[in-house]
């Protein structure tokens, strides 16, 4: 009996360390799931327990191959805690291509550091990136977070593009008369339901899914990737309970949180109203208002959801002169309110890739606050963090999505504005001196507004000038010059400008013979990445819809005769137009050229790529032109 049960035990053993060894060694992954993958999930259990209104707990244990270079981001384990979400226990295991374990890194052994400079309530965030000496490699990550209330809820993201799938189950248990909700999204995998007691238990489980290839510039991986939505119905986040079955309800609770936080003292409303005295219309007060805003508060990175949802009071920030996007928004409306302006507080995705907000779905979608002053045409949106956008304007990160305005009667889901090319917009000015040995010195003049000028704000103007002119080189891709400087406007022009001043000793491109052959422009006019492919599955993405429009002017001495200008060219669809016409002035011995790009839609549609790609075409075979000039 004894050796019976022995043998048993060994039995066992042997069958667990056969199965270890399948999910754990590389050798036994499907070449099927290798195809296209940089990363194989081997085997992943998420599990969401909700316990009640305020607490929840999520525990993962997920086993990942990296596969290549290429998937090592899933080499980095990072969390972050707060107040409401904190990581309770973390481990790291690590295994080489055969199964066997190297490494085992406890929570303690990680990196962790505080962040949000104390202004984040328990702010920290635990951090690991564990090396790979060789591909392919295992990793098994275990860790649990506790959340001390649910009113944002963590979902299933199953399937990423390049990753392929193994098995992976994801569980949600929740009170049954609590309950939770949730959506699918790009999927139609249903959910099994158990009921055990006083407790419901949803439970997906997906199986041998294989990679898929991503196209660049698909847009946010929201749109293609298959993911389930989680939110509940009631919850608690601090000592406030909330409803979250339709908008209203969650607005009202929003409106809730800022009860109490919008009211000045009489002095300083009588200082707002001394400073719209001469305005007469709601939007000239506004303007003076958010002009003082902008040139007097701070903006510190508290996002919404972390470090609670409630703002700074609004006489808090006319005190301190700083807040996060929820308190300057809140500030601005309080000042707005005084002089007798309404305005309303809108949450919103601040995000280039943003997920889609669904109408039949309230959930908390949002991350950022700014401020609406609704009219009976065109509304004033403003956002409250930037010290440089032009009054009414948003920027690239708040455009053309659904988000939730904050109302008396709870919440009502809004359009912000769409951007259009009109408004993005690029005009470029070049002089070009030749000289008798074909040398130049060129003189450029250009100005951006829109979502051109937003960006060259964030990533240029604060930039040393050495960094400046590298970027105007690489990221506008000018022929570099052998002498260069570089003159640019303030941080408060719009539109915003560049001038340079550059030398070249040689200025056209190549020669054959007495024949140079010169560039129609310094700088490609159009270079946008679009490469061929008939069989294209999902829209384009464009960061936005712009125009630009070229004057490029050559100057030529004595000495030089026309030999060749390129024809003039009109290239248009129904959503992009191209034209440039060349023009030779005997007598003064100039040659200019203009060209005009639009490209109006921000997004092509996947059954008009072919269009797009003979639009490039067309574009680059005359961005590829020479002007020949004959040197006597």
């Amino acid at each position: 009996m004894k050796r019976l049960f022995c043998l048993l035990v060994l039995s066992v053993s042997v069958v667990a360390a056969a199965a270890q060894a399948t999910v754990y060694s590389a050798l036994t992954i499907p070449d099927s799931l290798k195809k296209d993958a940089d990363v194989v999930i081997r085997e992943e259990n998420i599990k969401l327990s909700i316990k009640d209104k305020n607490t929840a707990w999520y525990d993962v244990r997920r086993v990942i191959t990296v596969l290549n270079e290429q998937g090592k981001k899933f080499l980095f384990f990072i969390q972050f805690s707060d107040k409401f979400h904190a990581l309770d226990e973390a481990e790291i295991r690590v295994y080489d291509m055969l199964g066997n374990k190297k490494n085992t890194y406890s929570k303690k052994e990680m990196n962790a550091q505080n962040y949000g400079d104390g202004l984040v309530p328990e702010g920290k965030v635990t951090y690991f990136d564990v090396t790979a000496p060789s591909y392919p490699i295992t990793v098994e990550y275990t860790y649990s977070i506790k959340y001390k209330g649910i009113f944002s809820l963590p979902g299933y993201d199953y399937h990423s593009p390049w990753q392929s799938v193994q098995h992976s189950v994801f569980e949600v248990e929740a009170p049954a008369d609590l309950g939770v909700r949730y959506k699918l999204l790009n999927t139609d995998i249903k959910p099994g339901l158990t009921h055990s007691g006083t407790k419901d238990l949803l439970r997906w489980e997906v199986q041998n899914l294989k990679a898929y290839k991503l196209e660049k510039h698909s847009g946010s991986p929201f749109l293609y990737e298959p993911t389930v939505l989680i939110a509940p119905n009631k919850f608690q986040l601090d000592d406030y309970e909330g409803d979250m079955t339709s908008w209203k309800n969650l607005g009202n609770w929003m409106n809730d949180l800022y009860v109490k936080t919008t009211n000045l003292p009489e002095e300083k409303k009588q200082f707002y109203q001394g400073l719209v005295k001469n305005a007469s219309t709601d939007r000239e007060k506004a303007q003076v208002l958010y002009s003082y805003l902008q040139n007097n508060m701070r903006y510190v990175s508290i996002q919404l959801g972390i470090g609670g949802l409630r703002p700074f009071p609004a006489n808090f920030v006319d005190d301190k002169k700083y807040g996060d996007c929820k308190a300057l928004s809140n500030y601005l409306r309080s000042a707005l309110d005084a002089v007798g302006v309404r305005s309303n507080i809108v949450v919103i995705q601040g995000d280039m890739r943003p997920r889609n907000v669904l109408e039949d779905f309230p959930a908390n979608y949002f991350n950022h606050v700014i401020l609406c002053i609704p009219q009976q045409k065109d509304s004033i949106w403003l956002e409250c963090t930037s010290r440089t956008l032009p009054f009414a304007e948003l920027g690239p990160w708040t455009e053309n999505r659904k988000a939730m305005m904050v109302t008396d009667n709870g919440g009502v889901l809004v359009n912000t504005p769409v951007s259009t090319y009109q408004k993005n917009t690029e005009a470029i000015k070049t002089v070009i001196e030749v000289n008798a040995d074909g040398g130049a010195l060129v003189n450029t003049v250009c100005n951006f507004t829109g979502d051109d000028r937003d960006e060259l704000l964030m990533r240029f103007h604060d930039m040393k000038e050495d960094e400046k002119r590298k970027f105007f080189l690489t990221e506008k891709t000018w022929k570099q010059p052998d002498v260069f400087s570089l003159g640019t406007a303030n941080k408060i022009s719009n539109p915003y400008w560049l001038k340079a001043d550059m030398e070249y000793e040689k200025v056209y491109s190549f020669n054959a013979g007495s024949k140079l052959f010169f560039e129609p422009r310094l700088y490609p006019i159009f270079n946008e990445d679009i490469p061929e492919n008939s069989n294209r599955l999902r829209d384009y993405h464009f960061t936005c819809p712009y125009q630009v429009s070229d004057t490029t002017v050559y100057k030529f001495p004595t000495g030089y005769t026309l030999e060749n200008i390129p024809k003039n060219r009109t290239v248009n669809k129904p959503f992009a137009q191209y034209a440039c016409t060349y023009t030779w002035d005997a007598n003064a011995r100039t040659l200019t050229s203009v060209a005009s790009l639009q490209m109006k839609e921000r997004v092509i549609k996947a059954a008009d790529y072919p269009a797009l790609y003979d639009f490039s075409k067309q574009v680059m075979a005359d961005v590829n032109e020479k002007i020949v000039m004959k040197k006597e």
